[in-house]
């Protein structure tokens, strides 16, 4: 079973919950934090009731139901994501940037004049691009470890199962990193305390490098009806791109040169994940009265189809007097296909409008992350998915925003706030998200700026050196700040 379906011990551990990568996977693709146009993202993507922006087709696609004309537009976003370690007590930092399409879109509006007497007074129709998430980050953690080391994950899971597992015990045994004493019929490593010739052991350099690419984006198809300009009522069919490969980096080094033999070793794993979903999506917005709009949607959960890719491989380095050859290994290349059915989301909305001043808007959003499901051919992923429903809750996310009008400037301000989905909530955090922007209006075409800041943290688990005791893993406390500038150009047509 290992073979087939992979279990990740080390690398995407997230400390005392989750162990295997299918739930980790899960999550990740389950989590949106949709990008689209720039006033969109200014305004705190609180958009629900607000309507005539593109990104109403990803999220409330009654909104589109607001256009008056057929519009284009086109969003270059650049994103930088800052992060901070605390490992063994060393704080590191790393950076990693990326320019992405964050919207591309075009919206119709179809009137005709027999029908503004009541009734339905337009139908609009939107097709484009709108992106959900975005993977670019880079992880450095560093410190020396006067407690334990990689190879002590190796060697307790070589002595505690039947086989090697092919991308971890196997490859260290295969370089003689850890040797089987056919005595006492046991696995050990050069890095343990050896009574024999004074050695206490530990004290190497490690460093973990976590460096993520990819996105997950939409493509949508969407439709809404303008009834007597009281009520709208829209529809999306969206198609998901999921990209996400993963490289993970971990070397330990005796730079002290405590250990007789042994140099150092260098250990990565590759994960990468590729497929599609898809998703269909109602919405509707209801105004009582002209200055008050109340918005409210549902989306079925994203049916994806995804295939994961994964290797592993081994650098060893010994000292000269060694004996012991340097060597490289590696576990080949193994792929496993499956599906994921992640959480269905609601939300409910309203917007009031100032007149010429401007707006105020608000939402609020509904997704229970422990509902999330995997399935394949062959394997019921049982196990995967009640450690899903007992480790994740439902999480209740808010978003709010104001837009104040200066023809032809407009100023924009907005607030995000994500719970923690977590049910031990050490394992993650809220996530909140500060915007602004301005917008320039001219004609036929407009310009619209924003920037965004998000922070995060998390307990980063890199492996369980004693998985038989809650606290027996090495751990690092990361936090996340990611800035996004996002310029949208816009063209009524």
């Amino acid at each position: 079973m290992k073979t087939r379906y992979y279990t990740v011990i080390t690398g995407l551990i997230i400390a005392f919950a989750l162990n295997a990568q299918d739930q980790t996977q899960a999550f990740r693709y389950s989590q949106f934090y949709p990008v689209g146009t720039a006033r969109y993202a200014s305004m705190g993507g609180a958009f629900g009731a607000i309507g005539a922006d593109f990104t109403a087709a990803s999220q409330n696609p009654a909104g589109l139901g607001l256009f008056r004309n057929s519009e284009f537009t086109f969003t270059p976003s650049y994103i930088i994501n800052n992060t901070t370690s605390d490992y063994l007590g060393q704080k590191s930092t790393d950076i990693a940037a990326n320019m992405s399409i964050a919207n591309l879109g075009l919206v119709t509006t179809i009137e005709r004049d027999s029908w503004k007497n009541g009734g339905l007074m337009n139908v609009t129709l939107g097709f484009g691009y709108n992106a959900l998430n975005n993977f670019h980050s880079t992880t450095l953690m560093q410190g020396v470890n006067n407690n334990s080391s990689l190879l002590d994950n190796f060697t307790w899971n070589a002595n505690n199962n039947t086989e090697l597992d092919i991308f971890y015990e196997d490859l260290a045994h295969e370089l003689a990193l850890m040797p089987l004493d056919t005595i006492d019929d046991k696995y050990w490593h050069y890095l343990e305390p050896y009574d024999a010739i004074d050695f206490d052991g530990y004290g190497q350099e490690q460093t973990r490098i976590i460096e993520k690419r990819g996105y997950t984006g939409e493509y949508v198809f969407s439709g809404a009806l303008n009834l007597d300009h009281k009520l709208y009522i829209g529809g999306t069919m969206g198609i998901h791109v999921v990209r996400f490969y993963e490289d993970i980096y971990h070397e330990e080094f005796d730079f002290n040169d405590l250990e007789p033999d042994f140099d150092a070793f260098s250990f990565v794993e590759y994960n990468s994940t590729r497929g599609y979903g898809y998703v269909f999506k109602l919405g509707l917005i209801y105004k009582p009265i002209h200055m008050l709009r109340l918005g409210a949607a549902f989306h079925r959960p994203v049916v994806y189809n995804l295939t994961d890719d994964k290797f592993t491989d081994l650098n060893t380095y010994w000292n000269s007097n060694a004996g012991i050859s340097d060597g490289y290994v590696s576990s080949g290349m193994f792929s496993k296909k499956y599906t994921l059915r992640t959480p269905f989301r609601a939300s409910a909305s309203a917007a009031l409008l100032l007149g010429k001043i401007g707006l105020l808007s608000a939402e609020y959003e509904y997704v229970d992350y422990s509902m999330s499901d995997l399935n394949s051919p062959g394997y019921r992923f049982s196990a995967e998915n009640i450690t899903i429903s007992r480790d994740f809750t439902a999480a209740h996310n808010v978003k709010s925003g104001f837009e104040l009008r200066f023809n032809p400037v407009y100023v924009r301000g907005g607030f995000q706030y994500y719970m923690n989905p977590f049910a031990d909530k050490r394992n993650g955090s809220d996530i909140f998200v500060y915007s602004g922007g301005l917008g320039f209006r001219f004609n036929q075409t407009f310009v619209d700026l924003s920037y965004s800041m998000m922070t995060k943290s998390e307990l980063y688990g890199l492996y369980h050196y004693a998985p038989e005791f809650e606290d027996g893993f090495e751990k690092s406390y990361n936090s996340y700040r990611r800035s996004n500038i996002m310029v949208t150009l816009g063209y009524n047509l």
